[in-house]
C-alpha cells in the first residue's frame, strides 16, 4: 500500500505545530477525498459503515514544516460495493488528484470573465477547452468537483503570509496537489446582485432576528427554481414583519437575486436579498 504526504509550509511551524489550523487542514483534507469516495460509491454522506470501510490513515509526523505520512485503506469494500471496481484503491487517489487539476484549470479563467468551455462525451469523459488548448478529464471528476468544492476553498482559506504559505499533498518525491499564497481565493466564486428586484410567493421557515438572516422555500411555478434559499433583509428595515411572516404558510416578497458564476456549470443562485415583504397582520 502505497504512502503519501499530506504538508503544510510555513513561519507558524517553526516553534511547533498550532493544533488548530493543522486539525483544520486536515479535516478539509479528509473532507475533500471523502467526496471522491462518495461518488465512487454513489453515497450521499459518509456513514459509520464507510468509516469502517474506507480510512485516511496517518503513520508518522515530521517536524519542521507540518508533514504527516498517510495512506487509503479499503476494507472490504470491492466486495460490499460493487461501483469501488471501477475506481479502485489507487484510482481513489487518482481521482482525486484529477479533480484538483480540474478545478484548477476551470477556476485560473474566471478572472478574465470568460468560461471555459466544457463538452461531455458519449462516453461520459470530459473534455475542457481552454482558448485553443484542450484538456482531457475522466467524466466523473465533474461530480466530484462540484461536491469537494466548498472544502478546498476551507483549505485555501488556511493560506496567509506569515502562518500557512503552502500547503500540498502527495508522494514526497513530487506533490501533485499545491496550493500557495497566490491561490488563496483561487476557488472562490465570483457573484453578482443583479439589479432588478423580482416577486416571489414563498415560506419563510428560519429567521435570526439578531442578524437579520434566515432561510425560505420556493415553490414550483416561480422565477426562479424551486428549492430552500438564503436570504438577508436589505437595508435598514424592521424585521418585525419577518418574525411574524414565519406564521403563515405563503408570503410574498420582493428581492435581489445574488447570483455565482461556477466556471464548470451553470449559474446559480446562492443568496436573497430582500427588499420588502408583505405586511403581516399583528
Amino acid at each position: 500500500m502505497e504512502y503519501f504526504q499530506f504538508r503544510l509550509d510555513g513561519p507558524v511551524f517553526q516553534n511547533g505545530v498550532p493544533l488548530y489550523l493543522a486539525l483544520d487542514a486536515l479535516d478539509n483534507f479528509q473532507s475533500i477525498v471523502d467526496k471522491t469516495y462518495l461518488v465512487a460509491t454513489g453515497g450521499k454522506k459518509m456513514s459509520a459503515r464507510d468509516r469502517d470501510a474506507y480510512q485516511i490513515r496517518a503513520s508518522a509526523f515530521h517536524q519542521g514544516s507540518f508533514i504527516t505520512d498517510f495512506q487509503i485503506a479499503l476494507y472490504g469494500v470491492q466486495l460490499a460495493l460493487p461501483l469501488m471496481n471501477d475506481l479502485g484503491l489507487m484510482n481513489l487517489w487518482e481521482y482525486t488528484k484529477e479533480t484538483f487539476n480540474f478545478l484548477k484549470l476551470v477556476f485560473a479563467t474566471k478572472d478574465s470573465g470568460a468560461k471555459p468551455k466544457i463538452e461531455i462525451s458519449k462516453s461520459q469523459n470530459v473534455t475542457v477547452h481552454v482558448g485553443d488548448i484542450h484538456h482531457h478529464f475522466h467524466g466523473t471528476v465533474i461530480q466530484i468537483a462540484e461536491q469537494s468544492l466548498p472544502k478546498y476553498q476551507e483549505l485555501a482559506h488556511l493560506l496567509d503570509q506569515g502562518k500557512i504559505e503552502r500547503i500540498c499533498a502527495g508522494t514526497p518525491e513530487k506533490y501533485e496537489m499545491q496550493l500557495e499564497l497566490k491561490d488563496k481565493t483561487l476557488f472562490d466564486v465570483p457573484s453578482n446582485i443583479q439589479e432588478h428586484p423580482i416577486q416571489i410567493a414563498c415560506e419563510i421557515f428560519d429567521f435570526n432576528k439578531f442578524k437579520n438572516i434566515g432561510k425560505l422555500r420556493i415553490g414550483e411555478d416561480q422565477v426562479v427554481p424551486a428549492g430552500d434559499y438564503n436570504f438577508s433583509i436589505f437595508g435598514t428595515q424592521d424585521n418585525v414583519n419577518y418574525i411574524y411572516s414565519m406564521l403563515k404558510p405563503v408570503v410574498t416578497i420582493r428581492c435581489l437575486v445574488e447570483m455565482a458564476m461556477v466556471p464548470f456549470g451553470p449559474d446559480k443562485i446562492v443568496h436573497l436579498h430582500v427588499t420588502e415583504v408583505e405586511r403581516s397582520e399583528t
